[in-house]
């Protein structure tokens, strides 16, 4: 009994303490049941529904202003990074005492108070263009040069693979130098200006956002008599020509509207039936540059009104096939009624 009497003793404060936190414990069992009943039970408090919050946005819009960026083309070209190095040297076109660069700054010179005019932020971008620039439209202003004296006209190139918006942007400018009494140089534009390096983040780290809408515009050709004086002589012309399409452009565009940022990725396509024509532009007028054999595979880089823009390697060009004269890759091709037009001997339209 006295050996009892002393375990007690020896161990009285882990025993009592033992005993407090059983009972602790029990009461704070009994406290969530009463405050979370077992499922199946009836609960007397309303129940409560969860709205998930909205998705965050694939890519976030701008805020403020419209913000438009400029760059006249071959400006401070010397000043690449060393990923560019082997560009450095390009001052671009010239021709009878008239230099490309001098015209793209003279232009972008008349263009950044009338766009400033407007309340919009403007950003004169030289040849190195910040890591992943954001803006809501941004323009690479050149001047082409030609071996033929005779061939004119304006050309806008869009990346490879543009967004909605990017495809938006080249239309609205390329109806303001239409209205202009501007020809185009239809189906002049080359691999090299839809890969241009200050749109292609793919590629390099100093080029522009994906969701940035860019546009590489080829005011004309200075080896053209006509073209070159008045690209010397009148850059607040073709200003005005730029200003005009941006204010177009901006007219039809939300902001918030941000799925129209994103390239867009098309799936490989077949030719069907007899094949598919090639046409240098998305008119069914224009000249066929090449032909399509039946099951010939092609992905498209662009769609607009019925018609996909395509790439052709070899030969190194672009040009437009039916929407309806292609299929999806790996289903029945059926024949067409009648057979497509040959391409032309010269290649031109």
């Amino acid at each position: 009994m006295e050996a009892r009497t002393d375990f007690f003793d020896r161990h009285r404060r882990v025993i009592i303490a033992t005993a407090t936190a059983l009972c602790v414990a029990t009461i704070g069992a009994f406290v969530l049941i009463a405050a979370y009943p077992l499922r199946g039970t009836v609960s007397e408090e309303p129940v409560q529904t969860v709205v998930p919050p909205e998705p965050e946005p694939r890519v976030r819009p701008l805020e403020g202003p419209w913000v438009v960026a400029i760059q006249p083309g071959h400006w401070k070209i010397d000043e690449l990074p060393d990923e560019h190095a082997h560009r450095r040297a390009n001052f671009g076109a010239s021709f009878r005492g008239v230099r490309e660069v001098d015209v793209n700054v003279a232009v972008t010179n008349a263009l950044v108070p009338l766009l400033e005019a407007e309340g919009w932020t403007v950003e004169v971008i030289p040849a190195t263009v910040p890591p992943g620039l954001r803006a809501d439209a941004f323009l690479s202003i050149h001047a082409d040069w030609g071996a033929d004296p005779n061939r004119s006209g304006f050309k806008l190139a869009p990346p490879w693979r543009p967004s909605p918006a990017a495809g938006d942007l080249a239309r609205a400018l390329a109806a303001s130098f239409r209205s202009a009494g501007i020809r185009e140089d239809v189906g002049g534009i080359t691999v090299g200006m839809r890969g241009y390096f200050g749109f292609a983040s793919h590629r390099f780290r100093h080029a522009s956002s994906p969701y940035t809408p860019a546009t590489l515009v080829e005011l004309g050709f200075l080896t053209n008599d006509t073209e070159r004086t008045r690209m010397a002589n009148e850059p607040e012309f073709y200003a005005s020509i730029i200003h005009r399409g941006l204010v177009d452009y901006f007219a039809g565009r939300v902001r918030t509207e941000t799925e129209s940022l994103i390239p867009r990725d098309f799936p490989m396509l077949v030719a069907s039936g007899h094949g598919a024509a090639v046409y240098r532009a998305a008119n069914p007028a224009s000249a066929v540059i090449r032909q399509l054999q039946p099951g010939e595979t092609i992905r498209p880089v662009d769609e607009h009104d019925g018609w996909y823009e395509v790439r052709i390697r070899t030969p190194a060009l672009t040009g437009w096939v039916r929407s309806d004269e292609l299929v999806p890759f790996g289903t029945a091709r059926p024949p067409l009624s009648a057979p497509p037009p040959s391409a032309t001997s010269d290649g031109r339209g």
